[in-house]
């Protein structure tokens, strides 16, 4: 995985790509778990399908991605505790959303 930092006007914005690795894709389930985990943080929180971009934190705006199993995503923070929050979601698509040992 590649990351980037650009500091743009005293923004502090990181980019990394993912890869869905779920038989099912984002479907509901995973969909809550990044709108949960992305709510605790104070940055804004995107995440890129090709052109299509959402806000990380709704989960109706995930479900729009339609990221099949295989899919290529780039997630994107903004602000203020973004680096932390970028490689919590990234730990989520490691583990294929894996929480407490519940598999999606």
């Amino acid at each position: 995985m590649e990351s980037e930092q650009i500091a743009m006007e005293n923004r502090n914005i990181s980019r990394e790509q993912v890869v869905v690795n779920l038989e099912n894709g984002l479907h509901l389930v995973p969909c809550s778990r990044i709108s949960e985990l992305a709510r605790k943080y104070e940055c804004e929180i995107r995440i890129y399908n090709g052109d299509h971009v959402v806000d990380a934190k709704t989960v109706f705006d995930l479900m729009t991605l339609r990221a099949d199993q295989g899919t290529q995503l780039t997630l994107e923070t903004e602000g203020v505790g973004g680096k932390e929050a970028l490689q919590k979601l990234i730990h989520l698509f490691e583990t294929d959303f894996e929480i407490d040992g519940t598999v999606r």
